[in-house]
């Protein structure tokens, strides 16, 4: 038959603490005695000779008491020891004989009345302790114990020790679940763009030019100035006292002829005058229309170069113009290209640490998953193992209250 630690671990599937197990065996063995009917302890009862005062009360279960009187072992009947002088009294009642002897326990020692005499037995049953322990990995039965009670010693054992099992289910549980660092959510840049802006190409400073007017006509110098002949003095004053005061006709014919010849030279110096001045007016407005000519010609020189130079100096300028702002243009696609470039290199930057970080993240729940997982596996398990443990618990427990009944013939103590 196997050892009572082999029937143990058939029961409760793993067991290794020996210790224990001789503890559990020992106490299950004195439970069942405890339980069992007085027909069956006399059966396990071990008879031991007693000798009065001495022998100690430790380790023994009394069924009876014997005093031999010389003849034959008369049962000792037990009272107090507080009695004891009252059953020393050959004058009590109580009065202990050598045919009705007593027994009585004072500290920690059987002592029997009357004193004296020899062969004394004492009937009792075996009660285990934990110094001596029965040893559960070499013992495949217990000594004077009735067979068919040490299946219960078993039962006890086994659920003693899937209480204990249960009881290191705490401990074997998992440990709080670790989970690994969380990934830094990464500093993103802010993408920000400042409008390129184009300088005004369109100056609209003057053109810059002038006209060289031609001077004034002046031809004062050559004008022609008419000199007027001196007018002769006509005394005609003379010619009329000629004729009032002196009635002389012929000297005012006279003087009238004289003033006539002076007439007649002043119209003629007056005609060569005119002729002179006609003369040089006619040839004093040749030169002014020679000079007026000559003006309008150099004006309109002067205005036809001053055209010529200010459509140079406009072509000149738009050209410019176009110039300016085609590198204004350039310039500016130049920034935007740039500015356009920076973004890029910002977003794709942004895009990098964005993509590294749902990499990391991934990864992390991912762990963080698979730990809970395991976690919750083990617990599962712990929880599995743990509830069949109560299962063949229950059902070890059942069958030992029931063996106990059987034992009995009636109701047993439950299990504590």
């Amino acid at each position: 038959m196997a050892t009572f630690s082999a029937q143990v671990v058939d029961l409760v599937g793993t067991f290794s603490d020996e210790t224990a197990l001789d503890s559990f065996i020992t106490e299950g063995a004195n439970e069942v005695i405890n339980a069992m009917p007085r027909s069956m302890l006399d059966r396990i009862a071990e008879e031991t000779s007693v000798t009065s005062g001495t022998t100690t009360s430790e380790g023994h279960k009394v069924i009876s008491m014997t005093r031999n009187d010389g003849t034959i072992d008369q049962p000792c009947r037990y009272i107090q020891s507080r009695k004891r002088g009252r059953a020393a009294d050959s004058s009590d009642m109580e009065y202990a004989t050598a045919t009705d002897p007593v027994y009585y326990i004072q500290d920690g020692k059987f002592s029997i009345l009357p004193s004296g005499g020899s062969g004394n037995k004492l009937a009792s049953i075996p009660t285990y302790s934990q110094a001596s322990a029965l040893d559960a990995s070499s013992l495949s039965a217990i000594t004077n114990f009735p067979n068919e009670a040490e299946y219960l010693v078993t039962l006890y054992a086994a659920m003693k020790a899937l209480q204990q099992n249960m009881a290191s289910k705490s401990s074997s549980l998992p440990s709080d679940v670790t989970l690994p660092s969380a990934p830094v959510v990464p500093s993103i840049s802010t993408v920000s763009y400042e409008d390129a802006t184009n300088a005004d190409a369109t100056n609209e400073d003057a053109i810059v030019g002038t006209v060289v007017v031609p001077a004034k006509i002046d031809v004062s110098g050559n004008a022609p100035s008419f000199v007027s002949p001196v007018s002769p003095a006509a005394d005609f004053s003379k010619v009329t006292s000629y004729v009032e005061t002196d009635e002389d006709v012929e000297l005012a014919s006279s003087k009238i002829q004289q003033i006539q010849s002076q007439i007649s030279d002043f119209t003629a110096k007056m005609q060569e005058s005119t002729n002179k001045f006609n003369k040089d007016n006619v040839r004093y407005q040749m030169e002014f229309q020679e000079e007026v000519t000559k003006v309008n010609q150099d004006l309109q020189a002067e205005l036809e170069e001053f055209r010529m130079q200010a459509s140079i100096a406009q072509f000149n300028k738009q050209q410019d113009q176009a110039l300016s702002q085609f590198n204004e243009q350039q310039d500016q696609a130049l920034n935007l290209a740039n500015a356009v470039k920076q973004m890029e290199d910002v977003i794709a930057d942004n895009n990098s640490k964005l993509q590294q970080y749902s990499s990391e993240l991934q990864k992390y729940q991912a762990e963080v998953s698979s730990e809970m997982q395991n976690y919750a596996a083990k617990i599962q398990k712990q929880t599995t193992d743990y509830q069949w443990m109560v299962g063949q618990y229950q059902q070890l427990s059942a069958d030992y209250q029931r063996g106990i009944q059987l034992l009995t013939g009636a109701g047993a103590p439950q299990i504590r």
